[in-house]
């Protein structure tokens, strides 16, 4: 049997394949493993929009609505 292609299976034509692409990089991007920043370990998960919760340690913290730190937070952090 064939593999399904995973370019935006939810959006099925709607959009086009350029909106379809970007979905597929933002969603696998955003279910990925990310790295605690309290305990280093890859095991944070998004619980709702622009909160992540990091299921070894409990800690959980404010970040980005797809990816747990954006550039412009890594940017306010070198400011201060």
């Amino acid at each position: 049997m064939p593999k399904k292609k995973t370019f935006g299976l939810r959006l099925r034509t709607r959009g086009g394949m350029s909106v379809r692409k970007q979905w597929t990089r933002i969603t696998f991007g955003m279910r990925g493993s990310h790295r605690c920043p309290r305990c280093s370990s890859r095991s944070v998960k998004r619980d709702s929009v622009g909160v992540w919760d990091c299921a070894k340690c409990g800690y959980r913290f404010a970040g980005g609505a797809y990816q747990p730190s954006t550039k412009t937070g890594q940017a306010s952090m070198r400011i201060r």
